[in-house]
């Protein structure tokens, strides 16, 4: 019995299977033991071993002396206890399923129409979803232990280890319109975005990291955008002390409530000529444009503008936001 005791406490993330092999071995031996002591045969003694293990007990199948009754006795406090325990795995799975579904609220559908997924459970996601919300975006949320309180409200959101294929295959990342990698651990980071790049080859995947050396291996692995947080609050910082209102100019411009920044593609009108003509005929102010994925702002060069390029341009926040199309 405490060796029994002493398996089940080490039973891990596979424990009903180890419960019912533990279970099958015990009617198994219990049956081929009973068999051998009574003089019957194997099969009647495995169904006296399934019959005891059942708590049934039809009696037609009996020990009649001493060792029989020690094995049905060995039977009864192994095979019985294992059973009990698999059934109250399976409850309290389910039940906590149901709690976490049902009267928690925590999983809901994936958006049915486009929307921009979000994996991770970093402490920035909150004031991203709220940011995304504010400007028409639908957000879906897949992160293990989500703090329903902490998200905004209109958060759709699925529970669950965005590191597993399984659960980032739920949260159908190939309706999504782009997706934000954003893991407490740079480990996990890497992971959920091959992950992703496997599960949707054409999402546009953004990922936030601590380490520059992390950001430039993940724009390696296909990540489209990797952002080092540490190297972005080191320029912040830096430029703030070189020009002590960098940092409000920043702030303006990320500002959702009067500024928003976009990223559209370059009009017919505009093609052939400089950014810095394209600044006066354009009616948003024309920040940078992005050429052949490389970010060039027209201040050490005047860049001609081509076919294919993307402007990203500071507007009203009253203006309708135009959503980025996915590649392909």
């Amino acid at each position: 019995m405490l060796f029994v005791l002493s398996l089940l406490q080490r039973v891990g993330r596979h424990q009903i299977y180890v419960l019912l092999g533990l279970a099958g071995a015990a009617i198994v031996g219990g049956g081929l033991a009973f068999a051998a002591v009574e003089h019957v045969s194997v099969g009647n003694g495995l169904y006296w071993a399934v019959t005891t293990a059942s708590t049934v007990g039809y009696g037609d199948v009996t020990p009649h002396d001493t060792g029989g009754r020690v094995i049905a006795g060995v039977e009864m406090f192994t095979a019985i206890p294992l059973f009990a325990g698999v059934f109250a795995t399976v409850t309290a799975t389910v039940t906590s399923l149901q709690l976490k579904n049902i009267l928690l609220g925590v999983e809901r559908r994936v958006p049915e129409h486009t929307f921009v997924a979000i994996y991770g459970n970093h402490t920035i996601i909150p004031s991203v979803a709220r940011e995304l919300l504010s400007g028409g975006l639908r957000v879906l949320v897949v992160a293990d232990n989500v703090d329903r309180e902490a998200l905004p409200e209109g958060t759709n959101v699925v529970s669950g280890d965005p590191t597993s294929e399984d659960v980032i295959r739920r949260s159908a990342p190939e309706r999504a319109q782009r997706a934000l990698v954003a893991m407490n651990t740079e480990g996990d980071a890497l992971i959920t975005a091959v992950l992703l790049r496997h599960v949707a080859p054409d999402l546009e995947i953004t990922a936030v990291v601590h380490s520059a050396h992390v950001a430039r291996a993940l724009v390696d692995l296909g990540v489209d955008q990797a952002v080092s947080a540490e190297e972005l609050v080191g320029h912040v910082v830096a430029m703030s002390l070189e020009a002590p209102h960098a940092a409000d100019l920043m702030r303006n411009m990320v500002d959702s409530n009067r500024y928003r920044l976009r990223e559209i593609d370059l009009v017919a009108d505009l093609v052939g000529l400089t950014i810095s003509a394209a600044r006066t005929r354009n009616d948003d102010l024309i920040l940078a444009v992005v050429h052949q994925g490389e970010v060039m702002m027209g201040v050490n060069n005047d860049p001609t503008l081509t076919a294919g390029d993307r402007l990203i341009v500071l507007s009203p926040s009253t203006k309708p936001r135009t959503d980025r199309p996915r590649p392909g």
